[in-house]
């Protein structure tokens, strides 16, 4: 594709001049590719179509003014970095530099640049993941200023009903209505989710589903989960202590045996999180970590 370069503002490097122009220049289609081209050789590459960037850039608030698309001295497209904010939060995403163009200082570009422009939209506390064994990424963070703060799974199930009868029969199962959803997100979603799956995220992402268990004791919990044609995601599950361990079995139970042929896919569950054994049992597998990073403003 033909990149069209306007006149960015110049920033001089130890290697060389970079130059940007925001990310809101480009469409999805191009934007897409543009992302795509930098994580051809990625640890996991993740790769995007113009839909898909539509769908992200809209679920997770990316400001695509302030976003930047990196060229180096000659013109050339070399990286991309994209920027979400929320009240005085912000999280850089998005990040990728072509291979040919690493070791050059552009990463450390792209990253003060996104920093200043969310210090310009007032953030005090800027957000990012990085993969877990990327370790010039993460040192480049640590470099900047940024601070770990927990390791997240990024976990998959292949489809299939669970192979196990079902644990609890004398439970009480209902569907959720799109109301109870959206209640049961606002109101008793726990702090601590990621900007990934924080409830703002997962209702400008759409296509929610629920179901609501109730337990001979009386303890109760809920799911709330995306469905799409092929995938199951953004599963959130409340299951309140002391029948944290029965609640999440019956509705993992019950979610997976009402969709069978869905693949499913979660992403940044706390590597701490008590009911990872559980996830387990349904043939749940870990795909890989990212490493949670904080800079404080």
């Amino acid at each position: 594709m033909t990149l069209t370069v306007q006149q960015p503002e110049l920033c001089l490097t130890t290697e060389q001049a970079f130059s940007t122009i925001p990310a809101s220049t480009y469409n999805y289609t191009e934007l897409a590719d543009i992302y795509n081209q930098t994580r051809v050789d990625y640890i996991v590459p993740m790769p995007m179509n113009a839909k898909r960037m539509e769908v992200y850039v809209k679920s997770y608030d990316i400001d695509l003014d302030a976003s930047v698309v990196a060229f180096d001295a000659d013109g050339e497209m070399a990286g991309v970095g994209m920027l979400g904010r929320r009240g005085d939060r912000a999280w850089i995403t998005r990040l990728g530099v072509l291979p040919y163009r690493r070791g050059h200082q552009l990463g450390r570009f792209l990253m003060e640049t996104l920093i200043a422009q969310a210090v310009r939209g007032g953030a005090r506390l800027i957000q990012l993941e990085v993969i877990k064994g990327n370790t010039p990424a993460y040192r480049l963070f640590l470099k900047l200023g940024f601070k770990e703060t927990r390791e997240l799974l990024v976990i998959r199930r292949p489809p299939g009903k669970p192979l196990m009868e079902n644990p609890l029969p004398q439970a009480a199962v209902t569907p959720l209505t799109p109301d109870e959803v959206q209640g049961c997100l606002t109101q008793q979603h726990t702090t601590g989710a990621s900007w990934l799956d924080e409830t703002a995220s997962l209702l400008q992402a759409g296509s929610l589903k629920g179901l609501r268990v109730v337990l001979p004791s009386g303890a109760a919990g809920w799911v709330v989960y995306q469905q799409t044609a092929l995938q199951i995601g953004y599963i959130v599950l409340h299951t309140p202590w002391p029948a944290r361990d029965e609640l999440t079995r019956a509705l993992l139970y019950h979610l997976h045996s009402l969709h069978p042929l869905q693949d499913t896919k979660v992403e940044n569950i706390p590597a701490l999180d008590l009911r990872w054994p559980v996830y387990q049992e349904f043939g749940y597998v870990e795909a890989f970590r990212r490493i949670e990073m904080f800079l404080y403003l």
